[in-house]
């Protein structure tokens, strides 16, 4: 498995992955779209995971806060270590200690992201959906 830099030619691929996510496990957004990845993640480092010449799922970096914005797996690579090597490559990328936000329902990605050394800094069940604020507590050599 090689994570990288996306290629601008793989936007329609990675935006397929994101796509199909959303309309499964994201009822809160009303209409998703292939347009919303570019939305979502306009001015964010992206960084794909490949196998065997496939994009298998792809993590998105806001590098001044170092900020996990987006982490999608697809779902024919999960379980085959592609957000743990995307974890990896984003924790080199990043100056400090990386945080993101996570689905307060979503049990699977809260179990992946304990795995990986994250824990919960804050709890914001206000927030449409609710969700954690996890930092990483894996130290920096």
């Amino acid at each position: 498995m090689k994570v990288r830099p996306m290629k601008p030619n793989e936007r329609p691929t990675v935006a397929a992955i994101y796509l199909r996510d959303r309309e499964l496990y994201f009822p809160w957004v009303a209409k998703p779209s292939l347009e919303d990845f570019n939305h979502d993640s306009s001015g964010e480092a992206i960084f794909v995971a490949e196998i065997n010449g496939q994009i298998a799922g792809f993590a998105s970096l806001m590098r001044v806060m170092d900020f996990v914005h987006l982490l999608f797996v697809a779902p024919e690579f999960r379980y085959q270590g592609v957000g743990h090597a995307l974890i990896q490559r984003l924790r080199q990328e990043a100056v400090g200690t990386l945080t993101l936000k996570c689905v307060i329902a979503n049990e699977a990605a809260l179990k992946f992201y304990a795995g990986e050394g994250f824990a919960i800094r804050r709890e914001d069940r206000i927030a449409v959906p609710a969700n954690y604020t996890l930092i990483d507590m894996i130290k920096r050599e």
